[in-house]
This record gives C-alpha cells, sequence and structure tokens, in this order.
C-alpha cells in the first residue's frame, strides 16, 4: 500500500491535501472574508450535485493525481505565508482526518481564525472542538441522493451543537420541498442559526436559485448565501 492511501492516524503528522489556495469565503456568515483554504482530499459521502468530486470519486480521478500528503508543518508555514486572519479547513470531508486538523488548528498564528466546513457526520474530538472558531456544518438533504443514515448522523450533530459555535447550511435544489425537510432537522436537532444557499454551477443558476428561494427564507427566517465563487469565477 502506498503511503497516500494509508489511514491519517497511520502517518504522523501529514495531512491528505487536494489543494491549498488564497481566494474569499464563497458561502456562508463570512462570505467575502479573504482567507487561506486548505481543501484536505477524501469524504465519506458521494452527494450527486458535489462540485469537489476530485476529493472522492476515484470513478473519475486518479487519488494520487489530484491528492498528496502533506507535513502539516509545511501547511502552517504557508498559511503564515499568507498574512491571513481566517484558514478555511474544508473538503471533501475534513473531519475524516482530525489529527491532522487539530495539529492545523494548533499551528496557525494567534489572531487567525479557523473555520471548518464539514458534512455533519463526524463528531469532533474535544482538542479539536476548542480549537476551532466557526464550525459550518451542512447535513446533506435528500436532493443529494445520499441515504439518510448516512447523512444525518444523530450524535455528530449534537456535538457540533454543542459547541456553540456551529452554524447550519443547507444546499437547496427545490424549495419546495428542501425547506420543509431543512425544518425537520432543525427541529429534531435543535439547528440554529440556518443558512440556505441554491445549488449551482454557473452563474446564471445560482441567481436564479437565489431568486427562488429569497421569499422563503424570509417567510422561514432563515439567513440566505449566494455562492461568492461562482459568481466572480473565483476558486
Amino acid at each position: 500500500m502506498s503511503a497516500l492511501a494509508l489511514p491519517p492516524d497511520r502517518v504522523a503528522g501529514t495531512a491528505i491535501v487536494a489543494e491549498s489556495f488564497e481566494s474569499f469565503q464563497g458561502e456562508g456568515p463570512l462570505t467575502g472574508q479573504r482567507c487561506a483554504f486548505c481543501r484536505f482530499s477524501r469524504c465519506n459521502l458521494n452527494c450527486s450535485w458535489c462540485d469537489t468530486k476530485y476529493t472522492w470519486d476515484w470513478s473519475q480521478y486518479e487519488p494520487t493525481e489530484v491528492s498528496r500528503r502533506v507535513p502539516v508543518p509545511e501547511l502552517v508555514d504557508w498559511i503564515a505565508e499568507r498574512a491571513v486572519d481566517l484558514v478555511v479547513i474544508t473538503g471533501g470531508e475534513p473531519m475524516l482526518q482530525q489529527p491532522a486538523m487539530t495539529a492545523l488548528a494548533a499551528g496557525v498564528n494567534d489572531g487567525v481564525r479557523v473555520q471548518v466546513e464539514t458534512n455533519g457526520t463526524q463528531a469532533p474530538v474535544p482538542a479539536l472542538a476548542e480549537l476551532v472558531d466557526l464550525w459550518v456544518v451542512s447535513p446533506k438533504l435528500a436532493n443529494s441522493g445520499v441515504d439518510y443514515s448516512r447523512r444525518i448522523v444523530p450524535h455528530a450533530l449534537d456535538a457540533l451543537c454543542a459547541t456553540g459555535r456551529a452554524v447550519f447550511k443547507f444546499v437547496v435544489t427545490d424549495h419546495a420541498t428542501d425547506f420543509d425537510e431543512i425544518s425537520r432537522l432543525a427541529d429534531d436537532f435543535e439547528l440554529n442559526p440556518i443558512w440556505v444557499v441554491p445549488e449551482g454551477d454557473t452563474r446564471e443558476k445560482v441567481l436564479a436559485g437565489m431568486d427562488a428561494i429569497y421569499d422563503p427564507a424570509v417567510e422561514r427566517g432563515w439567513n440566505l448565501s449566494t455562492r461568492l465563487h461562482v459568481l466572480t469565477g473565483a476558486r
């Protein structure tokens, strides 16, 4: 077995990374914030509309060509060179590599906020939970094509809620059905605050989606997010 294929806990001090880059946060409560992204490779779900399939879909991608093992200190140094005050750890599903995430979050300079984007199926270990300033949790809806038992993990959602630093962001394809499902999940697991974002990989789809969900989001008292990176053509 190659080093790349080893489970994260078998190679101390490294992370399997798809890419790292400097940009602006494109979704959620910190939209528009300049930041450094560390996109971890691998995911435990297979959403039909996923726009980062290069982190997990090995029927389309060769993992050794789209990811690499990176020493965590190398990532820490790279973030320091960016001189940003926000680092976003995303995926794929970064929570599959919690030892590396913990080391990365602990290693960044004082004053650098740590945001984690996760699908909410993995509970954070205590050491990691203490280091993350903002959890942007995106539980997947039926529109993802993933079975409920895989995409909704009650104990993980409870643990993320318990941090007191989590927001919940849902990708909407059809508000007529998706909003009712979001409401059920919010009631069942006491998820708050709620952000909704339109699914779409083009400007036209995102803008049309925002028009469609604007009024229903207002009626429910939820927050609305754009997809800035799609609208601008940025990463």
